[in-house]
């Protein structure tokens, strides 16, 4: 099952996509997370502890490449994950797309 949740900005999108992700690790489904945000908040949701935020692997820009076929990835989500993701409360692995470094960035 893929899940993606969008909409405007301030709806409650990470509150509600980490809730989700939490509950079905805890039933027992492998999930992974992604927090494609520009200002990423989703390790908080899912149990990270504050002091580690700054410090969350992000995606590598590398990891797709063009091809005369369309792109494709570098990297299988297994190879990924193992260097670039975190694992929050529950067992929910999440991978960060972006990590502005001061406010207003992204």
């Amino acid at each position: 099952m893929n899940v993606a949740i969008v909409g405007k900005g301030g709806s409650g999108k990470t509150s509600i996509s980490g809730t989700m992700a939490r509950l079905l690790a805890r039933r027992g489904q492998r999930v992974i997370a992604v927090d494609g945000d520009p200002n990423p908040n989703m390790a908080l949701t899912l149990g990270v502890p504050a002091e580690r935020i700054d410090d969350l692997p992000t995606l590598p820009t590398d990891l797709v490449e063009r091809t005369p076929e369309g792109p494709r990835f570098t990297r299988t989500l297994e190879e990924v994950c193992a260097s670039h993701s975190v694992e929050g409360k529950d067992g929910v692995t999440l991978l960060v797309m972006a990590n502005p470094k001061k406010a207003g960035t992204g």
